[in-house]
């Protein structure tokens, strides 16, 4: 606790001058402190500097929000453990800082806010006036519905802020909101989420830098929209459950369990038809019955009310000054009756009882199946919301593996992981475009990653036996990460409450027990090969022959490390360059070419060589290194992806074709979206395949871009128009665009336009083909 690097006291300001000093000085015995200077027109500055606080200076007034960004921006430059946020103007004891520290420091990952209100006693209206202790009220009430957590002082601004959060979660707020956002945020992202009682301090004569009218309806208007959205989603969530009750599978299970019940009487007709009768009226009360107990539905009968209250409230908040002057207040009372943290939690509470008794009679929270980028991804994603995961890996690390070109979309994603500079730090060859050439069309051209996106213009090219490695002891260095490795995933079991797996190791067989499995086990497809289906994708049936090479050609400038597609009449190459002057050669053929010759690769392999000159020159007769690798069939799509208990990730979705470098990408960033899926499950303790199904459907939408692309390649009406793209429609800007990753995750309407008339100009191009006898057909018959 006393070094000085674990965290940061950070201080936002604006005109403080009259205290700020005391709380710099009390504050800097609990570690260093930053003052973030919101454009302070009195001392607020030289005050805090004269008291030993580091100043910076946002240069004008820009709000809180901005302040606290800044500082967070700053604590992660810094590599603190945990950034203390409190306010400067005396509403907050500097000597709690420990207190807070402490809760953060038994908890690692948790989020710790200091409550000032000690429960929703009485003795709260002594700590704030009574018309702002209502409005923490209401506020408090539907962040603690929309975030699934009880914390009852919502808007405290004395906090403890683990890194890992300020990683994951950027606010894109700013004001007064950020803090609402941060905590939603948290919760979201299954962040633990603690409340320490804090010394109350209040004084009448001092007047709150929150102003209700511009400030309040800023949260007013930031939860709103987050209320609506929840309506919504618990709207089509009944939706689908009365849907589901009249599935087929459901009505002849009920069918099933009705004429078991009647067969009794069966040989007496009146009899039958009044059991079954009788068997149907239970049912249908026990189920009204269940779900008018369940907390779940308490919990949206307390949050319908305050919903429907709300313009009452607004009404009389409005009106309170007015009634004051007659010694009326009737905002109190019915807030104090309609907003009840108190027992809403009681209805969040109650879930979460359930699930730490599941919990207990399981090993681990998850069990992830595969240590790749994806299961690696997953388990740090995970443990950061603070489930005790197991990842078993069948391989031991470091080990060969191709996908080694990565997209810039990767960037963010790896910074999110917290993965990002130690993956700079080993000096992998920068990549910053793509190189494509046609052999028979002699067409080439050289694509740039742009600047001004959202991610950077460059990513890397990488030794994936190293790069996943790197990531892998990452996630094992994350509390409750567990690695088995070597381990290799026999069987699985699902059941009510979890899943049972057999593994095989080196001490010998054994069964543990998780609530949750995520399936990255890659091409392998776990899930899929045994409980489902994996359906190759038709016109694709494709094998990859890949090897390592010693040398090879490097191209000046930013071209050294791109990766470069090489077109032939049989398939396609890739040549990567690596940083240790090694390069990763792979060919793409049709799996007629290789039917009937596994057993003599190399041969061939090397006759493929020859034939692509563009191959031959990049090698320069660089001698092979590794043995020439095989894979085939690896266009494909699983079935299910998703269920009760169990998502994939990654290529254990599907596959379409390397020639877009997408699957790293698509690993990691499924990962962290099913990460944010499956801890919301958790904090809900519902695990059905359903809550799911919008995850899956990000996903799938998502690959779409780079399977549209992947198809056309083999088109030479595309082909001809990708290697001779024009500055029109910004069609060249989209189609990079793609190719970096960017139209996974979300693709504008400017960039859905561009990539319309980018296609279209193909359709044009295979209409004028045609009229002039040339070729139009796939020339790889794929």
């Amino acid at each position: 606790m006393n070094r000085v690097s674990e965290h940061l006291i950070v201080i936002p300001v604006f005109n403080e001058a009259a205290t700020i000093g005391d709380i710099v000085e009390r504050a800097r015995l609990h570690g260093p402190v930053l003052v973030v200077d919101d454009g302070s027109t009195d001392r607020s500055a030289a005050v805090a500097a004269g008291a030993g606080a580091e100043v910076l200076s946002l240069g004008g007034r820009r709000g809180k929000g901005a302040a606290l960004r800044r500082a967070f921006a700053e604590g992660l430059q810094r590599r603190v453990e945990w950034v203390v946020t409190l306010d400067g103007d005396g509403q907050h004891d500097p000597d709690d800082v420990p207190r807070l520290l402490k809760a953060a420091v038994e908890e690692p990952g948790a989020f710790v806010i200091g409550g000032r209100l000690g429960g929703l006693a009485d003795g709260s209206a002594r700590v704030l006036p009574a018309g702002r202790l209502a409005a923490l009220r209401v506020a408090g009430f539907f962040i603690d519905w929309l975030g699934g957590v009880p914390v009852t002082d919502t808007q405290s601004g004395f906090r403890v802020y683990p890194a890992r959060l300020l990683t994951a979660a950027t606010p894109r707020h700013g004001g007064f909101v950020l803090e609402s956002e941060m905590l939603l945020r948290a919760a979201a992202l299954g962040c633990r989420i603690l409340e320490v009682p804090i010394t109350p301090i209040h004084f009448e004569d001092r007047r709150s830098r929150f102003r209700p009218g511009r400030d309040g309806l800023a949260v007013g208007a930031f939860l709103a929209g987050r209320i609506v959205t929840r309506w919504a989603r618990e709207g089509t969530a009944g939706a689908l459950y009365l849907i589901g009750i009249f599935s087929p599978a459901r009505l002849r299970a009920r069918h099933r369990e009705m004429y078991a019940f009647a067969a009794p009487h069966r040989s007496n007709p009146p009899g039958w038809a009044l059991a079954v009768g009788a068997f149907i009226a239970d049912r249908a009360i026990r189920s009204v019955e269940d779900g008018w107990r369940s907390p779940h539905a308490r919990g949206l009968r307390l949050a319908g009310l305050a919903t429907a209250a709300t313009p009452l409230m607004l009404a009389l908040a409005l009106s309170r000054s007015a009634l004051a002057a007659f010694g009326v207040d009737w905002l109190t009372p019915a807030v104090r009756r309609l907003y009840r943290q108190e027992e809403l939690a009681g209805t969040i509470e109650a879930p979460a009882r359930r699930a730490a008794a599941a919990a207990r009679r399981a090993d681990y929270d998850v069990l992830v199946v595969g240590g790749g980028p994806g299961g690696s991804s997953a388990a740090t994603f995970l443990s950061r919301g603070g489930l005790r995961v197991a990842v078993a890996e069948r391989e031991a690390f470091p080990r060969f593996h191709v996908g080694e070109s990565l997209l810039p979309a990767n960037m963010p994603v790896l910074g999110r992981l917290g993965v990002l500079e130690e993956v700079k730090a080993r000096g992998f060859l920068v990549k910053s475009g793509a190189y494509f050439h046609d052999q028979d069309m002699d067409l080439g051209y050289q694509f740039f990653f742009r600047e001004g996106k959202p991610w950077p213009s460059y990513t890397y090219e990488v030794q994936r036996g190293e790069f996943d490695k790197i990531l892998l002891d990452h996630a094992a260095r994350q509390p409750n990460v567990t690695l088995l490795q070597p381990a290799a995933v026999e069987r699985v079991a699902f059941d009510d409450e979890g899943v049972t797996v057999s593994l095989s190791e080196a001490a010998g067989p054994r069964e543990i027990r998780a609530r949750f499995l995520v399936d990255a086990s890659g091409r392998d497809a776990f899930i899929a090969s045994r409980h489902g289906r994996r359906r190759p994708i038709e016109g694709l049936g494709k094998v990859a022959l890949f090897a390592h090479f010693r040398g090879g050609r490097r191209w000046p400038g930013k071209e050294a490390g791109n990766i470069r597609i090489f077109s032939f009449e049989p398939g396609w190459f890739w040549y990567i360059p690596f940083a240790n002057g090694t390069s990763s050669v792979g060919c793409v053929l049709h799996a007629r070419t290789v039917r009937g010759r596994e057993g003599d690769l190399e041969p061939l392999y090397e006759s493929l060589i020859a034939r692509c000159r563009g191959l031959t020159e990049a090698l320069d007769g660089a001698p092979r290194i590794t043995a020439v690798h095989r894979a085939a069939n690896f266009s494909y799509r699983t079935d299910p992806a998703i269920g009760d208990r169990f998502v994939c990730v990654g290529d254990a979705i599907a596959f379409v074709d390397p020639i877009f470098s997408s699957g790293v990408y698509i690993a990691t960033q499924s990962a962290e979206l099913s990460s944010a899926e499956i801890l919301k499950a958790f904090r809900d303790n519902r695990f059905e395949a359903r809550r799911f199904r919008g995850y899956e459907r990000r996903i799938r939408k998502g690959m779409k871009p780079f399977q549209r692309f992947i198809r056309s390649f083999y088109d030479p009406s595309f082909i001809e128009m990708f290697l001779k793209p024009r500055e029109f429609a910004g069609m060249v800007d989209s189609v990079t665009g793609v190719l970096a990753g960017g139209a996974f995750l979300r693709r504008s309407l400017r960039l859905r336009i561009s990539l319309e008339v980018f296609f279209t100009v193909v359709r044009i191009n295979r209409w004028v083909r045609r009229r002039r006898g040339l070729p139009t057909e796939s020339r790889f018959e794929w």
